[in-house]
């Protein structure tokens, strides 16, 4: 995508850790690999993708060297689509952001 061409008003932080991405009213379980997040969405990586409208619910494991945090009962739309995985707004702002912000450095 083209520096013209993207819609994005929050910066993105780059951090590669595991997601989980529930489906709402559905018993679909995706496992993804997040790539980007900023306050208002993320771009995770995934063999399986979700249609634009999708609502899901999500999970994040942000693991050190010696522990794990788990972020979950996180809500989200997915915006956009391609072939290596899709985009999703958070129906409400993230408010553990400043985390990856912090702690780049732990992202694989």
């Amino acid at each position: 995508m083209s520096e013209n061409n993207d819609k994005r008003v929050c910066s993105r932080t780059l951090f590669l850790t595991d997601v989980r991405l529930r489906v709402k009213s559905s018993d679909v379980e995706i496992e993804a690999d997040l790539f980007d997040i900023s306050i208002s969405g993320m771009y995770v990586q995934a063999k399986q993708t979700l249609p634009v409208g999708t609502l899901c619910t999500i999970v994040i494991k942000l693991c050190g060297n010696h522990s794990c945090l788990v972020l979950e009962d996180i809500h989200g739309e997915v915006v956009r689509q391609d072939k290596q995985g899709v985009a999703i707004h958070f129906t409400s702002p993230m408010e553990w952001f400043v985390l990856f912000k912090v702690y780049t450095h732990y992202g694989r």
